[in-house]
C-alpha cells in the first residue's frame, strides 16, 4: 500500500485535507467493519476516494457524498492461477466492479488498459507517481558495498512474490539461466519481497537490471520506481510498461520467452550502463506533485457537477 501511503501524503502537501479511514486485518468481513467508521466521518468530507475495488464497495454504501474511486490492476484486471488463467472468482470480481463503476461520480484507473474494460464508462487514466526524492541515482558501488554484496557478481532484482503465479517468477529464473551463458561474470536473482520500502531504493542503486514477467499489472509502481533510479529494466509486454520504456536506454521489452529474455536482460549486463529513466519519468510528468495536482482536477470536477446539480 506504499504507493496509496505516498499519494495521500502528495495531495496533503497540495493542500487537501485527508481524512483516512484504513481497513485492515485478513478476510474480507474487514471491508463490512469499516462501513461503520466511513459513515462517522462523512460530515466532515467533501468527497471520498477509495483506492481498490472493494474499498469503492465501501464507500459507495452510502449516497450523502460523492465517490471516487481509484482501480489499482487486478481488481479490474483480474488474478492468475497456477496454470495462467483468470481465475473464476476474479473475473466475478471485475464484473461487480464494472457494474460498480456506473454508480461512482469519477473512476481513475492505472493505464489505458484498465479504462477500455471499464467502456463505456468513462475514466481518468492517472498512474501513481514516485517521490524523486526518495528514488534518485545513487553510487551503485557503494550500495552494494552496504547490502555486503560481491563486487564481481551481476545482480538483478525480481519485484514482487516468487509464490504468485501471476508474477512469472518462473520465466524469469529460466531467463536467467539464459543470460548466464552469455554473462562473463556470475548473475544472482534478487528477490524483492519483504524489503521495508525505504529499503527499497538501496537494493534498486545496487542492482544491475530489473527483470518483469508479470500476466497482468496496471501501471506497476516498481517499474517507475527503477525508472527513477536509473536502474535498466528487462520486462514483458504488460500493463503500460511498453509505454513507460519506450526510447528508454538500457530497457528492453520481450515477448514471453525465456530466450528473448535472457538475451536481452545479458546485452545489458554486459553493456554495464545504466538508463535514462528519471528523465523518461519526468517527461511523463510521474513525480508525485504532478499526478497530485491531476487527481485534484478530479475532485474539482467532480464537485463542480455536484454544486451545478449535474
Amino acid at each position: 500500500m506504499a504507493p496509496v501511503a505516498q499519494q495521500i501524503a502528495s495531495l496533503r502537501s497540495a493542500g487537501v485535507d485527508v481524512d483516512v479511514v484504513e481497513i485492515g486485518g485478513a478476510g474480507k468481513r474487514k471491508y463490512l467493519r469499516a462501513i461503520p467508521a466511513l459513515r462517522r466521518r462523512l460530515a466532515a468530507a467533501d468527497l471520498i476516494h477509495a483506492h481498490f475495488g472493494y474499498c469503492g464497495w465501501v464507500a459507495r454504501c452510502q449516497a450523502q457524498r460523492a465517490v471516487v474511486v481509484s482501480f489499482m490492476g487486478d481488481d479490474l484486471l483480474g488474478t492468475i492461477d497456477a496454470g495462467g488463467r483468470l481465475t473464476r472468482r476474479s473475473r466475478l470480481v471485475v464484473q461487480l466492479n464494472r457494474l460498480v463503476a456506473r454508480t461512482l461520480d469519477a473512476v481513475i484507473v492505472k493505464s489505458a488498459e484498465m479504462a477500455r474494460i471499464l467502456a463505456p464508462v468513462s475514466a481518468h487514466v492517472i498512474p501513481n507517481g514516485v517521490d524523486l526524492h526518495q528514488f534518485s541515482a545513487f553510487d551503485t558501488a557503494g550500495a552494494q558495498a552496504a547490502l555486503g554484496w560481491q563486487l564481481r557478481t551481476r545482480y538483478v532484482l525480481f519485484p514482487g512474490n516468487p509464490r504468485n503465479p501471476g508474477k512469472g517468477f518462473e520465466l524469469c529464473q529460466r531467463a536467467l539461466r539464459a543470460a548466464a551463458s552469455r554473462v562473463s561474470e556470475p548473475i544472482e536473482l534478487v528477490v524483492l519481497w519483504g524489503v521495508p520500502h525505504d529499503q527499497v531504493p538501496l537494493y534498486m542503486h545496487a542492482s544491475d537490471a530489473m527483470i518483469l514477467g508479470s500476466f497482468t499489472e496496471g501501471s506497476p509502481n516498481v517499474v517507475k520506481e527503477a525508472m527513477a533510479c536509473n536502474l535498466p529494466v528487462v520486462s514483458v509486454p504488460v500493463g503500460d510498461v511498453p509505454e513507460l520504456l519506450a526510447g528508454v536506454s538500457s530497457c528492453a521489452i520481450c515477448p514471453r520467452d525465456p530466450q528473448q529474455l535472457g538475451a536481452a536482460l545479458a546485452d545489458i549486463l554486459e553493456r554495464r550502463q545504466r538508463s535514462d529513466g528519471r528523465l523518461a519519468l519526468l517527461r511523463h510528468g510521474l513525480d508525485q506533485p504532478s499526478v497530485a495536482r491531476r487527481v485534484i482536477a478530479v475532485y474539482d470536477s467532480v464537485l463542480r457537477r455536484q454544486r451545478d446539480g449535474l
